[in-house]
């Protein structure tokens, strides 16, 4: 009897350990295969149209406001997909490129819509900190405009939270 409760017990294991060890063998050079399977890629790529290119968006101008310490940014994006995206929100640190100085963050007032291949602007806000004015005086007196860059840039687009790992490089006024 105890004999074959064991037979039973090694044949259950057997069914459910051969077709998973079948598969992992089967997709063993590309072991994502398991969890994302080909025909599930070829969906998303038809659907998203991944042979265009997702470029970071354009620097167009800017416009400072002394008595407010904020500054506005306007940038060009151009939506590459066949659907509408939503910018919900945009946030990054905002570093002097020639002294690596935090000077502040960054605010997306309204969402912007922006239509399947289009090309929209985006207007983001700037806050300076007081310590970032502490550094124009100091390091850019005599200076209209300085190099910053963008870090940390997180974007929601269509509900969907990114994380940009590039630093996006812009002029900015800090002249009123």
């Amino acid at each position: 009897m105890q004999l074959l409760g064991l037979v039973l017990i090694l044949l259950n294991v057997g069914a459910i350990a051969t077709p998973i060890a079948g598969v992992v063998l089967l997709n063993s050079n590309d072991l994502s295969q398991i969890i994302i399977p080909s025909e599930v890629e070829d969906i998303i790529s038809s659907t998203i149209g991944t042979e265009e290119s997702i470029e970071l968006p354009q620097y167009v101008s800017s416009y400072y406001d002394q008595s407010s310490r904020t500054a506005q940014v306007i940038f060009s994006f151009t939506n590459p997909f066949e659907f509408d995206l939503a910018l919900n929100a945009v946030s990054a640190n905002i570093v002097c490129l020639d002294h690596n100085v935090a000077l502040g963050r960054t605010a997306l007032d309204d969402p912007v819509l922006i239509e399947q291949e289009e090309t929209q602007e985006i207007i983001v806000n700037f806050v300076w900190t007081i310590a970032a004015e502490n550094h124009f005086l100091s390091q850019h007196i005599d200076e209209s405009s300085i190099d910053a860059k963008l870090v940390e840039i997180e974007l929601d687009v269509s509900g969907i939270a990114i994380e940009v790992p590039e630093e996006l490089i812009v002029s900015l006024a800090i002249d009123s």
